[in-house]
């Protein structure tokens, strides 16, 4: 081969070569991570509140392709704990039940569920018909009753919490219906349920829908009943619901409830480089949750970065650190 032809040859090698490598960049380039974010049931706030930070999130990280899955704040963590999601919403009580292996979780506790971030009150609210004698909890002994999915939190720490610190069970109730929150409001419209209940946002939509076919009543907690409900559960807390936040639903006076956070947790298993980007979309772009949450209305980054001594996930502490919402 003359010196000439070598060289040629060794070019068409190198451009070959080049092209290689550039189409492998590219190809690099174009490749996304998926990340399963576990949100929550028909008609209530978690979905459409996972699909705006979804959105968010994949505008401003165009490497991260997030997918919105239905859960619930117990089922989320189920998945978090047993590798089928990266992000879910939950609440305060529920990761304390999770971490103690209390509970729900009883014999199997995890650690994977990881803080990101604090989005909003996740507020206990049991409407009936105004029209009905039911005043307590006790009042709804044989009563027919409209109940969140078994699985659901609003079930195990909304209505068997309830029940038991006023010494009933599921049993004590007459009839029952177990679905989703938008299914539940159409037992009550329809007469074949006299109360429904819900963790959810304030206002709620189950509650504005219902209360737009009936005069309703929201049947509050005693300052007694809380502290019954917090020996079972630390991480409730006290809320009341305003007098004009139902007014038009019948509902005219201040409602002493309780809450549990809703927060945005991460599996430790999702690597740190990826929720700090997850994060840092979050807090910067916190403002496109108000078309979904009201309540978010000017939330501060220091309020999001609340982990209610829940661990961080070392890709949200490091954002807070750097956004000096944490000590280095």
């Amino acid at each position: 081969m003359s010196t000439n032809d070598a060289r040629r040859l060794f070019g068409r090698v190198f451009t070959v070569a080049m092209l290689a490598l550039a189409g492998t960049g590219a190809a690099q380039a174009q490749q996304k991570t998926d990340l399963v974010f576990s949100a929550g049931p028909t008609g209530g706030s978690w979905t459409p509140l996972a699909a705006s930070v979804s959105q968010v999130i994949n505008t401003r990280v165009p490497d991260l392709n997030v997918q919105v899955e239905p859960g619930a704040a117990l089922v989320n963590m189920e998945k978090i704990r047993t590798d089928k999601a990266d992000l879910g919403w939950s609440m305060t009580t529920v990761v304390a039940d999770a971490r103690k292996g209390e509970g729900q979780f009883a014999g199997k506790p995890t650690d994977k569920a990881l803080f990101v971030a604090n989005f909003y009150p996740n507020v206990w609210q049991l409407v009936v018909p105004a029209s009905s004698d039911i005043k307590s909890v006790k009042d709804l002994k044989g009563k027919a009753v409209a109940l969140p999915a078994r699985g659901n939190t609003s079930l195990s720490a909304g209505w068997e919490y309830l029940l038991k610190i006023n010494g009933m069970t599921l049993n004590d109730l007459g009839p029952k219906s177990y679905g989703p929150v938008s299914s539940n409001a159409e037992a009550v419209k329809n007469r074949q349920a006299m109360a429904t209940g819900w963790f959810t946002v304030v206002p709620a939509s189950f509650v504005l829908d219902l209360g737009s076919a009936m005069s309703l009543r929201m049947i509050g907690v005693t300052p007694a009943e809380l502290a019954e409900l917090k020996k079972i559960n630390g991480g409730f807390a006290a809320f009341t619901v305003k007098a004009d936040t139902y007014k038009e639903q019948g509902i005219t006076g201040d409602v002493a409830t309780f809450q549990s956070p809703t927060v945005l947790m991460a599996s430790s298993r999702t690597p740190p480089e990826v929720i700090y980007k997850v994060t840092k979309a979050i807090i910067e772009g916190r403002g496109e949750f108000v078309n979904v949450v009201k309540t978010m209305k000017g939330i501060t980054p220091a309020e999001m970065a609340q982990n209610f001594d829940m661990p961080y996930h070392p890709g949200a502490e490091k954002y807070y650190k750097e956004a000096g919402l944490l000590k280095k």
